[in-house]
């Protein structure tokens, strides 16, 4: 049974999909934006992405690409959900995946999308070079520089920008580590780790709420996100694994 990893914001459309997929034999995971969704490729490994454009956190545009650029997961077939007035962004993240399908969908035409594309895109695994694994890290750090150029960033995109800086620098000690003197990837680490010094020392100024460790100010006393009350059992505002 194949397994395809559903990504869409809205409730019902994500469930309506899923049940479709479902009913047709395919095992199916969700999730509901760009964070989720690397999430779930990098514990579930799916063999195939089905991703709405218009997603929050990391868009669908950037999770496409930041799969196609992942040597672990560049084989992983994408196929897009467009919405109506997409055309333009359509021709820029059809460069990365493997096919679109335009909502509203009809059930015939997405199934035969994602079984085509399925067996169009079956891959050998390929042994990642170091170039490989520093365009994946300069595509995270310039992610990156677009969080941090927003207005608060640690207030709305803090956990996202940790994670990022994280999964850059991974990226760069790989390719270092397969070619100790790649020059590009040396000097794009050096300039990781030293931002990443600096924001450490941000972090250290800063309290985190008690209830989801979600980082907002100086004070200490009440989550930003979750002012009045406990957030659920699970917080999607910062993320503890």
């Amino acid at each position: 049974m194949n397994t395809v990893l559903v990504v869409e914001d809205s409730l019902s459309q994500r469930e309506c999909v899923s049940q479709q997929l479902t009913w047709s034999g395919w095992n199916v995971i969700q999730a509901s934006d760009g964070v989720e969704a690397l999430r779930q490729i990098q514990n579930n490994s799916p063999d195939l992405v089905l991703l709405d454009l218009i997603i929050p956190r990391i868009d669908g545009y950037r999770v496409c690409r930041l799969i196609k650029a992942n040597p672990h997961t560049q084989n992983i077939p994408v196929v897009l959900l467009t919405g109506k007035g997409q055309h333009l962004a359509l021709s820029y993240g059809i460069k990365h995946a493997e096919a679109y399908v335009g909502k509203p969908w009809q059930p015939r035409e997405l199934l035969d999308t994602l079984k085509r594309v399925l067996l169009d895109t079956k891959k050998e695994p390929q042994t990642a070079s170091a170039h490989a694994w520093t365009d994946y890290g300069i595509l995270i750090f310039k992610i990156i520089q677009l969080y941090e150029c927003r207005v608060q960033p640690w207030t709305e995109y803090g956990s996202e920008i940790i994670k990022l800086y994280e999964k850059a620098l991974a990226a760069f000690k790989q390719a270092l580590i397969i070619e100790p003197e790649h020059l590009l990837a040396n000097h794009y680490r050096l300039m990781a780790e030293k931002n990443w010094d600096s924001l450490q020392e941000k972090l250290e100024q800063s309290q985190p709420c008690k209830l989801c460790q979600y980082y907002h100010g100086t004070d200490g006393i009440n989550c930003a996100v979750h002012p009045w009350r406990r957030p659920g059992e699970f917080c999607l505002d910062w993320e503890l694994s």
